[in-house]
């Protein structure tokens, strides 16, 4: 049975979907009746219009004043503020306006090295250094290595200015390494500088570096009880061995008389001693003149002259560790593109201890002559040129006798804090 409802209007039984009643025709269901709708005042929507258009300018403000981060990925950065635009880069000291995206490294496996990183800020319109102003508006400089390679062993120390050792750099950091494995292998040091205003400068570095081969010769290996055969095995050497490689020999404790040289490339000459104390030494002069720009060192040997000549001429580079030089004109001397570094050593009873001889270029390997002892000489050490700006420590070293202690004739800057004077 179909469900039923009544008419509202006469009464009249009717189908329940029914929408008129078939009796008296009228409508059963009830209508609503249809607003039209209503248009937006201009009032209305001119106020809307302008809260979007605040929003949006307050959304650019916000955009435009909020701490960016300045980070291509490269050595070079640049910089507005206050008008002017500045270069903050990743250099060197003798081209710090120029970044340097690659730093190569060449060392032995299983040996520390040090190294210094320098970051440089300089005005871009002038060519003129700017880290004094520009610091003054850094809250703090981090430096970081953000890779590395499994068989590097690196960190860097917390990057300072350094004024007195490289008067142009913003910051300095000290980058230790040590390589576990022999290849090529590299490494990202990123400098980050954080600005009060909260913006956020990173400038990255690749730095390379590759293990070189090490040879290593004692008197078990070749002869070198006399200045001949010590000679032989080094011209062997020369022509023998990758220029590139370290060379370690180790020498017998016996006197070497006349001169010894090396021509075409440098050697490590490590010293011995016999049970009555008697150490390697040399009556003549050695002579450095290698064509490498490898750091040549001479460890645990005395250099004993007779009162006349020079008893280590050096056109190349080289440190002395633990080494005697005594009874010379002059003891060690140095010049054209050569540095000669000195720790632990004894200059005495010479003429000129130690002599920088219009030195040029800036191949400074170590500012650092520390724990030496420069005893009865006529000039403890003479400077006449050594071709760079690179303050001169001499820690912990003694001073006692000397005519002179520090002939200073090229005005060369000198950390003296630390020396002993008697």
């Amino acid at each position: 049975m179909c469900s039923e409802k009544k008419c509202p209007r006469c009464g009249a039984a009717i189908h329940a979907e029914a929408s008129f009643c078939p009796y008296c025709a009228k409508p059963v269901n009830s209508r609503k009746q249809l607003m039209p709708a209503r248009r937006m005042s201009r009032r209305m929507l001119y106020s809307i219009l302008m809260i979007f258009a605040a929003l949006i300018g307050l959304t650019s403000w916000w955009l435009y004043t909020r701490p960016r981060v300045y980070d291509n990925g490269t050595a070079e950065a640049r910089y507005t503020m206050g008008g002017q635009t500045y270069q903050l880069c990743i250099a060197w000291d003798n081209s710090s306006f120029t970044p340097a995206n690659r730093r190569f490294s060449r060392g032995e496996t299983d040996f520390p090295y040090r190294y210094p990183s320098m970051l440089y800020i300089n005005h871009v319109e002038s060519d003129t250094h700017a880290q004094e102003t520009f610091l003054r508006q850094v809250e703090h400089i981090e430096a970081a290595f953000v890779r590395a390679d499994e068989a590097l062993d690196i960190s860097c120390t917390p990057p300072e200015p350094d004024a007195s050792y490289l008067p142009n750099a913003a910051v300095i950091t000290f980058v230790d390494y040590e390589v576990s494995q022999p290849g090529t292998w590299m490494a990202e040091l990123a400098f980050t500088v954080y600005m009060k205003n909260g913006d956020i400068i990173r400038v990255h570095q690749e730095q390379v570096f590759e293990t070189t081969p090490t040879c290593r010769y004692t008197s078990e290996d070749a002869p070198m009880n006399t200045i001949e055969e010590l000679q032989a095995l080094i011209d062997e050497v020369a022509d023998t061995v990758d220029p590139l490689a370290e060379v370690y020999i180790t020498l017998p404790p016996v006197v070497y008389d006349g001169k010894l040289s090396m021509e075409s490339r440098g050697v490590n000459l490590t010293g011995s001693e016999d049970g009555q104390g008697n150490r390697t030494t040399f009556t003549g002069t050695i002579q450095l003149e290698t064509e490498h720009n490898n750091i040549s060192y001479f460890d645990g040997i005395d250099f004993i002259g007779s009162g006349d000549g020079v008893g280590i001429s050096a056109s190349s580079r080289l440190h002395m560790t633990d080494c005697r030089v005594a009874g010379w004109r002059t003891g060690a001397l140095c010049y054209g593109t050569a540095w000669v570094n000195a720790n632990e050593c004894v200059f005495e009873d010479n003429g000129t201890g130690l002599h920088f001889n219009n030195t040029i270029g800036n191949n400074v390997s170590d500012s650092q002559y520390d724990s030496n002892i420069f005893r009865n000489n006529g000039t403890a050490v003479l400077l006449e040129n050594t071709g760079t700006d690179i303050s001169l420590s001499f820690n912990d070293s003694l001073f006692s006798g000397n005519g002179t202690d520090i002939d200073n004739r090229c005005g060369q800057e000198l950390d003296l804090s630390g020396a002993l004077f008697e």
